[in-house]
This record gives C-alpha cells, sequence and structure tokens, in this order.
C-alpha cells in the first residue's frame, strides 16, 4: 500500500493511462489492510493483548479511510500528507503488534536504546522526507539536510542493532534489519541523482517505511520483556 502511494503521487506525469492500473492496486492493498486492523482488533479484544495498540490502529485505518474518501483522487497537501504519514504509521504499528504477539523471544533490555534511537530517526527520517514532498521549494534546503542526517543516522543505528541482534543469536531477523538500513540509504542515493526516475524516488519512500516497520516490530519485541 505505501509503495502503490508513492508510485501514485510520485509518477502522474509518467504512468499515463497505467495511474489507473496503481489506484486499483493501491485500493485493493488498502481493503486487505482494513480487513488486517479489524482481524488484529479482534483478536485484541479475545485474548486482551495490546488492546491499546489495536485501538490506536483501528482508529486510525478508519481516518485514513475517511480523509481518503473525502479528497478523492486529487488531495490537498495536507490530506496528501496525512495520508502518507498515516500509511507508514498504521504500518509501522502492525508491525509493532506483530512484534508483540510474535513467538519469537523477546528482545534483550540491554538493546533498548539502540531500538527507541533507530525508531525515533527512523520516523524522522519518514516525517521530514514527507514535509519534503508536500511544502517543495521554499523550505526545502533545510528539511533536505535534515531529512539525509535523520536517514543516514537510522541506517547507522539501525545496522548497529541488527549487529547486536544476530550476535545474540537471532541471526535471520538482525540480518533482515541490517539489509533494512542498508537499502535506504542507497536507495535515497539513487534518488537523488538529475532526474531520477519517479521508479527511483518511490522506491526510496517504500525503502524508508520498510526500515521504519523493520524497527517497529523489533520494538514491540523488546515492549514484551518490559
Amino acid at each position: 500500500m505505501v509503495a502503490a502511494s508513492a508510485v501514485i503521487r510520485l509518477g502522474a506525469e509518467e504512468l499515463g493511462g497505467a495511474m489507473a492500473i496503481a489506484r486499483g492496486v493501491h485500493r485493493s492493498c488498502a481493503s486487505l489492510a482494513a480487513l488486517l486492523v479489524l482481524a488484529v482488533f479482534w483478536r485484541a479484544l479475545q485474548h486482551g493483548a495490546a488492546r491499546r495498540g489495536a485501538a490506536v490502529a483501528l482508529l486510525l485505518m478508519l481516518a485514513l479511510s475517511a480523509v481518503g474518501w473525502a479528497t478523492g483522487t486529487q488531495p490537498p497537501p495536507a490530506a496528501a500528507l496525512f495520508n502518507q504519514l498515516g500509511g507508514v504509521a498504521l504500518a509501522a504499528l502492525l508491525a509493532w503488534l506483530g512484534g508483540r504477539a510474535a513467538r519469537a523471544e523477546a528482545l534483550a533490555v540491554a538493546d533498548s536504546p539502540l531500538a527507541h534511537a533507530a525508531l525515533l530517526l527512523a520516523s524522522l527520517q519518514v516525517v521530514f522526507g514527507a514535509v519534503l514532498v508536500a511544502l517543495g521549494p521554499p523550505v526545502a534546503p533545510a528539511l533536505l539536510v535534515a531529512h539525509a542526517v535523520a536517514g543516514l543516522a537510522a541506517a547507522a543505528v539501525s545496522a548497529a542493532l541488527g549487529a547486536r541482534i544476530s550476535s545474540s543469536g537471532d541471526t535471520p531477523r538482525g540480518a533482515a534489519l541490517v539489509a533494512c538500513a542498508a537499502l535506504a540509504p542507497l536507495a535515497g542515493s539513487l534518488a537523488v541523482l538529475p532526474a531520477p526516475p519517479f521508479v527511483l524516488q518511490a522506491g526510496h519512500a517504500t525503502a524508508a517505511a520498510l526500515l521504519v516497520a523493520a524497527v517497529a516490530q523489533l520494538h514491540g519485541r523488546l515492549a514484551r520483556s518490559a
């Protein structure tokens, strides 16, 4: 859903007639996400686990649906910004709830500073990037620097967290986080090439959202040990 949204937002001119396909994919993914949120909320009510997180996910999904319905295919900048950030937040929250419910061993408390820092920096990167796209040139220089610094810092901290998780014996999850941490700045570097194809720009947005979700999932495992 996040990837399809980025393609729609950035590829309006290049897609042409294929825009209808992209919008159809986005609607289908949004419908599946809504069903997933409802299932998570129902399970939380039945088992009494993470009810607050599930309730927030449900409210966020309803808000995204309402804004999408009210603003249509050409939303104003404020609505587009809300849709973009809300979609990433929903993905991260679902990943966090997945980490809470996972059967894997809880993340060690010693890793909590890295987990907190990685989640904060990755979230800031997404926020700065979304505002940069929404507001454009008047504030671009300062936001571009903040976006780049937050992105590089998020990648470095996430890679360090992934390495620690791998060294503790959970190699698959640690390696996956390191891969996400490497992908985000790589996609960002390609996206700032002169006249980059919209696919690279959409890939950059998707990679950033993927890093946030990966860190959020591990953060959910940390919450289980609290």
